[in-house]
């Protein structure tokens, strides 16, 4: 049986979602990099790799239901913060709403019955669910820095040992 075609464009629309992501996490690591604090650039690496890895995920379940893939352009990522605070709060705002993109297509593959679909769904919703939380906890962390530069760079070394692994431990599962 054939994908659907509503399901089929909001997949690749999320495809879409996923890369840009990808991207918007490469910016803020670039934002780190720049601003000398290499763990959180590291780390910010590594999800933009995941959010690739994501939208790979998805891809491969659209051709394996013989739907065509049809990529998007991606709009350039902001470039600039203020602080890692805000680079964090930006992060959380973005994972919050790759979490609502999710949900929604959770609902539409109920009501369209692409039960394979919500299957392929259930994972990336419990990704959101451990993604908000890690971002949460990230963004906890950098608050309670303040505007300390070296309580920020013990944070950074903290984030290039492994803080917030659990990133992307999934990411190939």
């Amino acid at each position: 049986m054939t994908l659907n075609a509503n399901v089929a464009t909001a997949l690749n629309n999320q495809i879409n979602a996923e890369l840009n992501a990808s991207y918007i996490y490469l910016s803020m690591a670039a934002w780190f990099d720049n601003n000398g604090l290499p763990g959180f650039a590291q780390w910010f690496r590594g999800h933009s790799t995941e959010e690739t890895e994501h939208g790979m995920r998805i891809y491969d379940f659209l051709v394996r239901r013989d739907a065509p893939v049809e990529l998007q352009g991606i709009a350039a990522p902001q470039a600039d913060y203020s602080s890692a605070k805000e680079v964090l709060e930006a992060a959380l705002a973005h994972e919050r709403s790759v979490t609502a993109q999710i949900n929604a297509l959770f609902e539409l593959a109920q009501s369209e019955r692409e039960f394979s679909t919500q299957n392929m769904l259930q994972w990336f919703i419990e990704e959101q669910t451990e993604e908000e939380d890690l971002f949460r906890t990230v963004l906890d962390q950098v608050d309670a820095a303040g505007d300390n530069r070296w309580n920020l760079l013990l944070l950074d070394k903290e984030m290039a040992n492994g803080l917030g692994r659990d990133a992307g431990s999934d990411a190939e599962a």
